[in-house]
């Protein structure tokens, strides 16, 4: 399914600054739509965990640089040269060594949506204690659609929309934005050159709010669902190694890539000069 590519995390793919004793986390690979590898997933994940503990930073802001997407979730070539699905409980544990550190960060997370939040770039605004999107923004998981099983997305959503995340899993879907605010999973809608501010005043306003009582809240919060996320993960575990046992995400996955390749060659050999 090709060779194997070189996914080492480079310091420009998540920029950081520090806005007002607010941390920016901005994933920054614009020609891949912001997806994002499990090196920058680490990245991601040692940047919360010392802001949570760094008495100076109030709060933190996810993003997306560019205008096309926020994170349009994993980078596929990473898992198109899995020959098998032996690794991906590899994979799955430094996904969810992200997701954990998100899910812990116990001061303010705001995400600023842009563009495209898919799959698991939709996920983690949900693990955000509040999203800001603008008019133009589209969000869902988008897996079957890439040939991947839609687990862990199908059961995060459930717990917020119950059954009517079936529908929106197996079409693999992306919402407007109307219908993403209406359902909860966006909460505040802002002119697109807003959103970062939007959303950079959002983390201000609500570490305004007394400290021990808002991080007591959020750990509550997500104690709820501990036992059902760590289930939700165990069950995505068993259902890509399966499928990538087959062969078929991989196979799906390499079409896609020789499709948009194709396309990619159409426009050039069609472009003047």
């Amino acid at each position: 399914m090709g060779t194997l590519k070189n996914f080492d995390h480079h310091p420009e793919d998540l920029l950081s600054e520090v806005v007002d004793g607010i941390l920016v986390l901005t994933i920054n690979r614009q020609a891949r739509y912001n997806a994002w590898t499990s090196a920058l997933r680490d990245a991601m994940a040692v940047q919360l965990n010392a802001a949570d503990a760094n008495p100076d930073i109030r709060g933190a802001v996810l993003t997306g640089a560019g205008q096309r997407a926020f994170c349009s979730g994993q980078e596929l070539s990473e898992l198109e040269v899995f020959t098998s699905g032996e690794r991906i409980e590899a994979w799955l544990r430094r996904l969810t060594v992200c997701y954990d550190a998100v899910r812990a960060f116990s001061k303010p997370l705001v995400a600023a949506v842009n563009g495209v939040a898919a799959g698991s770039g939709f996920q983690v605004t949900q693990f955000c204690d509040y999203v800001v999107a603008h008019p133009g923004v589209r969000m869902g998981q988008t897996e079957v659609t890439s040939g991947l099983p839609s687990v862990f997305g199908t059961w995060l959503m459930w717990e917020r929309v119950g059954r009517r995340a079936v529908e929106l899993a197996l079409q693999g879907r992306l919402m407007m934005i109307d219908e993403a605010k209406s359902l909860g999973f966006v909460q505040e809608v802002l002119e697109e050159k807003e959103v970062l501010a939007g959303a950079l005043r959002a983390a201000q306003r609500l570490s305004q709010q007394p400290r021990v009582a808002f991080r007591l809240s959020k750990l509550a919060n997500r104690d709820f669902d501990q036992d059902r996320y760590e289930r939700a993960m165990r069950m995505a575990g068993a259902y890509y190694r399966e499928a990538f046992d087959t062969g078929a995400p991989q196979a799906h996955i390499h079409s896609f890539f020789e499709k948009r390749a194709a396309a990619d060659r159409a426009i050039s050999q069609a472009s003047p000069g």
